[in-house]
């Protein structure tokens, strides 16, 4: 790769706010896991994502919609194989494990559905209205596979990140009706037929044991403005999840407000740089694509800061690209490394 020719074509701002967002997910999993002084999982999940991003951020997008179609096919097969398996957690079918990794299908498939649905809709818009109906088709599959796992979460996100692509692509508002009816219907089934659903929510009706909420608020409190100090907070050893779910908890009573501000503001900059930036943008698979997948990165970071500040029922859901994990940094690399394609400048001569 020509560095000279890269760096003319990226996204510079937004390529730098992702390092920089990866990085302080780096500098927390060291707060989390002191076991390692030089270099540890995460911090090797973090390189191998800047080589998928840089990887995919040249791609060409005739090349960005076959590695869509081909990730998107294999991890449709991964999806139903879960369920040829006994391996659970808490209840749930969505990890496939295979010695000490594991992997979530349904946490990466979400930047490949996000390309071919914005592909199959930008062609209705052009007249061929056969790729709606086989996009509805592909939604409906994967959706129908993430909500049997069960993973309400996950459904969610990724029903109102296709939602929002029709929206953004001019399609009939009653289709988006529809979707928010859906998702409603989804969420009262899930509230009286999924106990781990109905539990949460009781939660944080205080109906329930609070026990995880009451945990990640005394460590915002107790972090204060600068925080304990790296490695220094003691709730992380008593948070269930605090390296995933909980990790804006651990930056609060660690690092402090001032922290918890910056990935804020980074993530924000992030969205609104890529919104201003399809301003610019006539062609309608890249004005729906990016759409997509700036949503889906938004909302998922929304999600899992407003469960941690306890503003939201718990999700169980990753903060990208700073929450631990193997599968949730490949999915945002893979989401990132899409985004900067897109945005290059040499893919839009």
């Amino acid at each position: 790769m020509n560095f000279r020719n890269f760096w003319a074509s990226i996204d510079k701002i937004n390529f730098i706010l992702i390092l920089i967002l990866g990085l302080l997910g780096v500098l927390l999993s060291y707060s989390v896991n002191q076991q390692f002084l030089i270099i540890n999982r995460h911090s090797i999940f973090y390189i191998f994502s800047l080589f998928i991003i840089l990887f995919l951020s040249q791609q060409t997008d005739k090349n960005i919609r076959r590695f869509a179609l081909f990730g998107f096919v294999i991890l449709i097969i991964l999806l139903g194989s879960l369920f040829l398996f006994d391996y659970e957690v808490k209840g749930a079918k969505r990890w496939l494990k295979v010695n000490s990794f594991s992997f979530q299908p349904s946490e990466v498939i979400k930047p490949f559905f996000i390309i071919l649905s914005s592909w199959g809709i930008a062609q209705s818009i052009q007249g061929r209205k056969y790729y709606l109906l086989t996009t509805f088709i592909l939604f409906i599959m994967l959706i129908s596979l993430v909500l049997m796992q069960p993973d309400l979460g996950m459904t969610i996100l990724i029903s109102a990140t296709f939602f929002c692509q029709l929206f953004i692509a001019g399609l009939p508002i009653l289709l988006v009706i529809y979707g928010l009816i859906f998702i409603l219907s989804v969420s009262i089934f899930a509230y009286y037929f999924l106990d781990h659903v109905k539990n949460r929510i009781d939660s944080f009706l205080g109906n329930a044991d609070s026990y995880q909420i009451d945990l990640s608020l005394l460590a915002f409190k107790s972090g204060g403005i600068l925080g304990k100090g790296p490695g220094q907070g003691d709730l992380k050893e008593k948070i269930p999840d605090a390296n995933t779910d909980f990790i804006f908890a651990v930056a609060g009573e660690e690092l402090g407000l001032i922290f918890c501000l910056i990935i804020l503001i980074i993530i924000l900059s992030i969205v609104i740089k890529t919104l201003l930036k399809i301003l610019k943008v006539s062609n309608p698979y890249k004005i729906i694509a990016t759409s997509g997948l700036i949503c889906s990165f938004g909302l998922q970071s929304l999600i899992n800061i407003l469960s941690a500040l306890g503003m939201i029922p718990t999700k169980g859901m990753t903060l990208p690209f700073v929450s631990y994990g193997g599968s949730s940094m490949l999915a945002t690399s893979i989401l990132f490394g899409f985004l900067l394609s897109i945005t290059n400048l040499k893919n839009n001569e």
